[in-house]
C-alpha cells in the first residue's frame, strides 16, 4: 500500500504561503516551529514507518542538521491505518545561509504496508517544502531548547566548545579504540562511524564475517548504464571469440569456407589493413584482444559473424553456429553484478575480494588495532616476537571469551574475542572506504555507515544482537563502531538463497524471468501461477547453513487500460519466497574437515618417527597398550594409523609427545613453538583437502613442507630411508572419502531432515550448493548418493547447481542484492506506467521470507537423558502475524504448565539446541528481591506461553490461573440471546454468522462465526461455584470459557466471555452479523449490525488533529493481520484485531497478586553450542 505525505502548519508561528509552496516561520532563530507532517496512507492499508531521513542544503551547521534529523524521528515504527499528523517533537535553532533566507528541506519516508503475509517491499514518499527565515527575529540567548542535536536534549554546536575539525575527527574517527569511550565522542555525543561533517556514502554494504575468509559486496546507484550487456559479459564474450577465432574447432571440410567468411569480415571491420591479413581469424582475434575500435567493435564483429555466416551454406552454419552460440551461452552465464550495481570490494593490495578472517593484533596501545588477512611473512620465516593473531573468532561471537594474552581494556576489565572481532570489522569497513575512494567514477563517495550484516541460521538471538551492537551504536559493556543503519535481516542461508534467485534472474528481468517459468511447475488450477522448492546447502569454512525455500510465480499482469494494445504491454510478475525452513551447525564445515586430516597427518609423523627410532621415544612405547604395542613392549607400525583418532582408546596425549601440537597449557615461550609446528601441519592438512577435494588421485606433501617440520620433530635425518629413499605420508582418494564421511554424514542428515519436513513429500526441485568447501565433487557425490537411499524425499536428480566462481561471495551479495529489493523495487500499485512502455516489472517479496517459523520451538520439563522436548510448541511453517508490541511479527504457543525452571530448545531435524531460558526464583532474586516466591506454589498455579519474533527472539507470557482479556470501547453491535429460548423456555439452536450478501444474491448460510446449540446462559451447579470464584479472578466455566474485562461506568468489571475463531475477510464496509437457526432453515436470517474493521489499539495515541477524522474508504482484510469476534454473556459483539490485549502485570509480584493479569518478559538467551573438540584453534589440537 501507498503512503501520501505533505506538511501542514503547526501553529500561529508557522505561516502557510497560499501557493503551498512554503511556510514562513516566525519568531526567533533560536526556536523556530517547523511545520508539522501529515501522512496518509492509500485507503484500505496499513503502512509501518521504518525510518525518516532529513536533507537540506550544503552549508547548514552539523549540529543544526543532526536536530532536524530528529524531528519527525517519533513516527518510526508506527503503523499508519489513518490520516496522521506528525508535529515537531520541539522548536529548531536555524541559521540563515549566506546570501539566502530559504532553506529548502526533503524528507524521506522509508515504509512498507502491512497488507499480504508477504509484506510489502520497502517503498519511499519524498515531500519537499521551502522554510522562509526573512520574518524571523535574531536568537535570543537563553537555556537550549529541547530540540536535540545526535539525540542528547541540546545542541552541543552551540552550547559547548566546538567540534575538532572535520579533518582531525575522520582521523579520529579511523584511529579510535575501543577499550574505552568508544561508544561516546569528545564532546560526549554518541559515537558515530562517520560524522556529521563527513560525507557518508549514499549506498550500503553487506559484509559477510566467515570462519575462514570474509567479503564485503557494495550496492551504488550513481550510475545506471543502458548497455547492449554486462561488462562482465562482454569481457566474457571476448575472451570466448578470441579462443573460437584463434583456433576454430571447426570441421577440416568447411574450414576453407570458414577461412573465407572471416577474411570477408576482417576486410569489413579492418580496412586500414587493406586485404593483407595473413590468417584473417588470427587477425581479428588481436583486434580483439587488443581493445581495436572499443566496446562498440566487439558487437560490430559477432553482429558481421552472424550476418555473414547466414549467407553461407547449410553445412557451414550447421558447423560454425553452435560454435557461436556457446560462446553466447557461456558469456551470458556470466552474472551481470556491473548491471544489478553490486561490486564486491578488493579487500587486499592483490585485488582479491576474499580476505582471510585471520585478525592480526597490530597494536594494543593507546588502541587496540587490527589487520586481516594472511600472514606476512618475512624473509627469513617467521620471527618469534611476531604479533599475535587469531583465526576463527567468528564461532566465540557473543560469548565474551577473555583473551588473557592481550592487555586489559582502559576500565580494567578483559579483552575479549568480541573487541577483536570488532575491531576485524572496522578493517573491512576501512577497507571498503578505501575501494570506494579508489573508484570515484564507478561510486557515490563517502564512508560506509549503512551495512547489511549476515550471521550462522542457527546462532541464537544473542549472537544477532551482539553482531549488531559491535556494527552499530554498541550496548551495555559492548563498544560499537557507530555505523548508523544496521540491518540484520538475512542469515547466511536465506543470504545464499537470494543469490540463486538473482542468478536465474540476472540483469535482464524479461529474459530472466521466462527461464524461471519455464524451470516450474504450473500451479494447479492456475494458469499464471508457478511454483518450484528449492535448497541452498551453504557449507562455509566453519559453518554449514540450509534454508529450504518455496518460490511461487504469479503473473499479475493487470487488464490494459482502454486505447492501450495489450500486445505491446509488459508484463507484472510477482515472486513469493517462502521459507519452509532453515536449519545448520555452527561447527561443521570445512575447518572440521581440515582437522580431521591434521590428527591423520599427525597419527602419521607420529608412526613414522615411533617406527623409524623407537628408542628416542621409549616412555611413549611402554605406555603403549594392545593393539599399538605388542605383548613385550614393541610398537606396531601402522598401528596408529589403523584406527580412527576420534575412537575411545585412541592415545592421543601419547601421540602429541612425539607430534607436540598442543600449546594450550603450556609456558609462553614453549607455546609459541608449539603452536608454529600446529601450523606447519595445519597448512598441510589444508593443502591436502584442496588437492584431494579437486580430485586428484592421491596427495604427498611437497618435501620443503616435510623437511621444516621434521626439522622441529628432532628427526631431519627422518628425511630419508635407510635405503635413501624420501619418505611422505601418502593419502590416496579412497583414505581421504573415509575420513571426510563422518563430517558429509552428518550434513547429509541435516539436508534429508529438512526435506522431508519442510517439503512433507512435495517435490525438492532444485539444490544449490554454495561456499568455497561444497566445491568438492566429493560433496556432491555424497549429497546424490544419500538422496538416492531416501524414499521420503522426491528430488529432481538434474537440479543440483554447484556456484564455482561466486561461492564465498554468494552471501554478500545475495544480502547486498535482497536488501536493495527491498528498499526500491516497484509496487504493484506504481507499474501501471512501467507496463504500459512494454517494460517487463518483476516484483519479489523479500520480507515473506521473514513471515514463517522456520524450525520447530520445544519445552523441556525435566532433566538427564530425557530432556529433550517431546513435542513441539510451535511448529516450522507457522504463520507469524503482527501481534507483537508495535505491530511486530510474531507467533505465540498454547498455555502450558509454568514448570520451576523452563528452557526453549530449537529444532534442527536432527536434535534441539537450547534457545532460551527462564528461572523465576533467579529472576525475583535479581528484578524484584522483596518479592517472596513459593516455587512450589508456582508450579502449581502459574502457566507460560512463548512467543517467537521474526528474528527468533523468545518472549514469555506468564499468568495465575487463566489469563483475562481487555475488551475496550463500547460494543459494535449487541445479540439478544434471550431470543434462542421458545415460549415453553425450550432452548432453539442459534449460530451468529457473518454474510457479505448484497440484495438479490443467492441464499447462503453464511460463515459461522459463534454456535450455541444449548442455553449459554445456563451453567451447572459446579460451574456457577467455577464462576463464582472466577469473579475473584479465575477464568469461567460453560460455554462462555473466557473473562474478559469490560470498562463500565462504575469503573472495570469482569464478565464471561467467549472468542471466535478468525474472521473471514470483511467485505468494503465491514462485517455483516446475522443471527441463523440452523433448526428453522426456512426462517429469515435476522440483521444483528455491520461491524467496521476496527482500528489499531495505538490510534488513540495519534495526534488529536486527525484522530476525529473517519476514512472514507472502508477496510479490507489483510492476509497476515487476523480478525476475531468476542461475545459476552451479556449479549455484547465486538471484533478486535488480533491479539486481543491481555490483561497487562507490570511485574511477576503483581501477575501473582493479580490472578489473570499476564506478565510479558524476555527468556534469557542462550549461548551458542560450543564443542571444544570441534575446535581447530584452541591449542588443544
Amino acid at each position: 500500500m501507498g503512503l501520501h505525505a505533505h506538511f501542514v502548519s503547526s501553529g500561529a508561528s508557522c505561516v502557510a504561503d497560499s501557493y503551498g509552496n512554503g511556510f514562513t516561520l516566525l519568531g526567533p532563530l533560536s526556536a523556530l516551529e517547523l511545520p508539522a507532517l501529515r501522512l496518509l496512507p492509500t485507503p484500505g492499508g496499513d503502512v509501518l514507518v521504518r525510518g525518516v531521513e532529513v536533507i537540506a542544503p550544503p552549508g547548514l551547521p552539523a549540529g543544526q542538521l543532526a536536530a532536524l534529523r530528529e524531528l519527525w524521528r517519533g513516527v518510526e515504527g508506527r503503523v499508519i491505518t489513518e490520516p496522521t499528523v506528525v508535529a515537531a517533537s520541539g522548536p529548531a535553532a536555524l541559521t540563515r545561509l549566506p546570501g539566502d533566507t530559504d532553506l529548502a528541506l526533503l524528507l524521506i519516508v522509508h515504509h512498507h504496508g502491512t497488507d499480504t503475509a508477504a509484506g510489502q517491499v520497502m517503498s519511499t514518499t519524498e515531500v519537499t517544502t521551502t522554510l522562509h527565515l526573512d520574518r524571523a527575529s535574531a536568537p535570543v540567548p537563553g537555556p537550549p531548547g529541547p530540540a536535540a542535536g545526535n539525540g542528547a536534549w541540546y545542541d552541543p554546536n552551540q552550547w559547548t566548545p566546538a567540534r575538532p575539525t572535520a579533518v582531525t575527527q575522520t582521523a579520529a574517527t579511523q584511529t579510535a579504540g575501543t577499550h574505552a569511550g568508544a561508544q561516546v565522542s569528545g564532546d560526549g555525543t554518541p559515537f558515530q562511524r562517520v560524522p556529521d561533517d563527513v560525507q557518508r556514502h549514499r549506498g550500503f554494504a553487506a559484509i559477510d564475517f566467515g570462519t575462514t575468509n570474509s567479503t564485503v559486496t557494495i550496492h551504488d546507484m550513481r550510475q545506471l548504464d543502458v548497455r547492449a550487456m554486462s561488462r562482465h559479459q562482454e569481457a566474457r564474450l571476448r575472451r570466448e571469440l578470441v579462443a573460437l577465432l584463434s583456433e576454430p574447432s571447426v570441421p577440416g571440410a568447411e574450414r576453407g569456407q570458414w577461412r573465407e567468411l572471416l577474411g570477408d569480415v576482417a576486410r569489413q571491420l579492418l580496412p586500414e589493413r587493406g586485404g593483407d591479413h595473413g590468417e584473417p581469424g588470427r587477425a581479428l582475434a588481436d583486434a580483439l584482444e587488443g581493445g581495436y575500435g572499443g566496446d562498440g567493435w566487439l558487437h560490430a564483429l559477432y553482429t558481421a559473424l552472424e550476418l555473414r555466416l547466414a549467407a553461407r551454406s547449410d553445412r557451414l552454419r550447421g558447423a560454425v553456429a553452435p560454435l557461436l552460440h556457446a560462446c553466447f551461452d557461456r558469456a551470458f552465464d556470466e552474472l551481470p553484478l556491473d548491471v544489478l550495481r553490486l561490486f564486491p570490494a578488493d579487500l587486499d593490495q592483490s585485488g582479491g575480494t576474499e580476505l582471510a578472517s585471520r585478525v592480526e593484533v597490530v597494536e594494543t596501545r593507546p588502541d587496540l588495532r587490527v589487520r586481516m588477512g594472511e600472514e606476512r611473512v618475512a624473509v627469513g620465516g617467521t620471527p618469534d616476537d611476531a604479533p599475535r593473531a587469531y583465526r576463527g573468532l567468528k564461532q566465540y561471537l557473543g560469548r565474551d571469551l577473555p583473551i588473557p594474552e592481550l592487555p586489559a581494556r582502559a576500565d580494567g576489565s578483559p579483552t575479549t574475542a568480541d573487541d577483536l572481532i570488532r575491531e576485524g570489522l572496522r578493517h573491512l569497513l576501512d577497507q571498503g572506504d578505501e575501494f570506494i575512494t579508489t573508484n570515484p567514477k564507478e561510486f557515490h563517495q563517502g564512508r560506509i555507515d549503512h551495512l547489511v550484516m549476515t550471521y550462522p541460521t542457527i546462532a541464537p538471538p544473542a549472537v544477532r544482537r551482539r553482531l549488531r551492537q559491535l556494527v552499530g551504536a554498541g550496548g551495555d559493556g559492548v563498544d560499537g563502531l557507530g555505523v548508523t543503519l544496521v540491518d540484520t535481516q538475512f542469515d547466511e542461508a536465506v543470504a545464499a538463497a537470494l543469490f540463486f534467485i538473482m542468478r536465474d534472474f540476472g540483469g535482464d528481468f524479461a529474459a530472466g524471468v521466462e527461464a524461471f517459468r519455464a524451470r516450474c511447475r504450473p500451479l494447479p488450477g492456475s494458469g499464471r501461477a508457478w511454483q518450484q522448492n528449492v535448497m541452498v546447502l551453504d557449507i562455509g569454512g566453519g559453518t554449514s547453513d540450509l534454508a529450504l525455500i518455496n518460490l511461487k510465480l504469479k503473473d499479475n499482469t493487470p487488464d490494459p487500460v482502454p486505447g492501450q494494445d495489450p500486445r505491446f504491454t509488459g508484463r507484472l510478475y510477482v515472486l513469493t519466497p517462502k521459507l519452509l525452513g532453515s536449519t545448520g551447525h555452527l561447527q561443521l564445515g570445512g575447518d572440521l574437515m581440515t582437522l580431521r586430516l591434521f590428527r591423520w597427518y599427525k597419527a602419521a609423523f607420529a608412526d613414522h618417527l615411533l617406527t623409524r627410532w623407537p628408542d628416542r621415544h621409549e616412555r611413549v612405547v611402554a605406555t603403549l597398550k594392545v593393539p599399538y604395542a605388542t605383548g613385550d613392549g614393541a610398537y606396531v607400525p601402522g598401528s596408529l594409523l589403523a584406527r580412527d583418532t576420534e575412537t575411545d582408546g585412541y592415545p592421543g596425549d601419547l601421540v602429541d609427545l612425539v607430534v607436540p601440537t598442543r600449546w594450550d597449557d603450556l609456558p609462553p615461550t614453549r607455546a609459541r613453538e608449539v603452536e608454529q609446528t600446529f601450523w606447519l601441519l595445519w597448512r598441510l592438512a589444508e593443502e591436502a583437502k584442496i588437492q584431494l577435494g579437486a580430485g586428484v588421485a592421491e596427495h604427498r606433501p611437497p618435501p620443503e613442507a616435510l623437511e621444516a617440520l621434521l626439522t622441529r620433530l628432532r628427526g631431519v635425518e627422518g628425511w630419508k630411508s635407510a635405503a635413501g629413499e624420501e619418505w611422505a605420508p601418502c593419502l590416496d582418494a579412497d583414505r581421504f572419502e573415509r575420513l571426510m564421511a563422518p563430517v558429509l554424514d552428518e550434513i547429509m542428515d541435516l539436508v534429508v531432515a529438512l526435506a522431508e519436513n519442510g517439503l512433507q513429500g512435495g517435490e525438492l526441485d532444485r539444490i544449490f550448493l554454495s561456499g568455497k568447501s561444497s566445491r568438492m565433487p566429493l560433496i556432491r557425490r555424497a549429497l546424490e548418493r544419500r538422496l538416492c537411499r531416501e524414499a521420503g524425499v522426491r528430488w529432481n536428480s538434474a537440479g543440483i547447481a554447484v556456484e564455482e566462481q561466486y561461492g564465498k561471495l554468494a552471501t554478500s551479495i545475495g544480502a547486498c542484492w535482497g536488501h536493495h529489493v527491498r528498499r526500491f523495487a516497484h509496487d504493484e500499485g506504481n507499474a501501471q506506467g512501467v507496463l504500459g512502455r512494454g517494460r517487463y516489472v518483476l516484483r519479489i517479496e523479500v520480507d515473506n521470507l521473514r513471515y514463517y517459523l522456520p524450525c520447530d520451538f520445544g519445552a523441556t520439563f525435566q532433566l538427564g537423558s530425557a530432556a529433550a522436548p517431546t513435542y513441539a510448541l510451535l511448529k516450522v511453517g507457522d504463520q507469524l502475524s503482527p501481534i507483537g508490541p508495535g505491530g511486530t511479527w510474531a507467533i505465540r504457543s498454547r498455555w502450558e504448565k509454568q514448570p520451576k525452571s523452563l528452557r526453549v530448545h530449537r529444532g534442527t531435524g536432527t536434535g534441539w539446541v537450547e534457545w532460551g531460558a527462564f528461572d523465576p526464583d533467579d529472576w525475583i532474586s535479581r528484578r524484584e528481591p522483596d518479592f517472596g516466591l513459593d516455587l512450589e506454589e508456582w508450579a502449581k498455579q502459574v502457566l507460560f506461553q512463548v512467543e517467537v519474533d521474526a528474528d527468533l527472539s523468545l518472549h514469555l507470557h506468564l499468568v495465575r490461573g487463566e489469563p483475562q482479556y481487555e475488551v475496550r470501547g463500547r460494543a459494535q453491535a449487541r445479540v439478544d440471546l434471550d431470543s434462542g429460548a421458545g415460549p415453553d423456555g425450550r432452548w432453539t439452536p442459534l449460530e451468529i454468522v457473518v454474510d457479505s450478501r448484497v440484495a438479490g444474491d443467492r441464499p447462503d448460510k453464511g460463515a459461522v462465526v459463534f454456535s450455541m446449540a444449548e442455553d449459554p446462559r445456563v451453567r451447572s451447579e459446579q460451574e456457577a461455584v467455577e464462576a463464582g470464584e472466577a469473579r475473584q479472578g479465575a477464568a469461567a466455566g460453560g460455554w462462555f470459557d473466557r473473562l474478559f474485562r469490560e470498562d463500565g461506568p462504575a469503573g472495570v468489571r469482569l464478565v464471561r466471555g467467549r472468542m471466535s475463531e478468525p474472521l473471514p475477510p470483511p467485505p468494503h464496509d465491514g462485517w455483516s452479523f446475522y443471527v441463523r437457526r440452523p433448526t428453522q432453515p426456512d426462517r429469515a436470517l435476522e440483521l444483528v449490525d455491520v461491524v467496521p474493521v476496527p482500528r489499531r489499539d495505538d490510534a488513540d495515541r495519534q495526534d488529536p488533529a486527525v484522530r476525529g477524522e473517519r476514512r472514507d474508504e472502508g477496510g479490507e482484510q489483510h492476509e497476515g493481520t487476523e480478525y476475531v469476534a468476542t461475545l459476552d454473556e451479556h449479549g455484547r459483539l465486538r471484533v478486535h484485531r488480533t491479539p486481543v490485549p491481555y490483561w497487562a502485570a507490570d511485574t511477576v509480584a503483581e501477575m501473582w497478586h493479580n490472578e489473570g493479569a499476564v506478565f510479558r518478559v524476555g527468556m534469557n538467551d542462550a549461548a551458542a553450542a560450543h564443542i571444544a573438540e570441534r575446535d581447530p584453534f584452541n591449542g588443544r589440537h
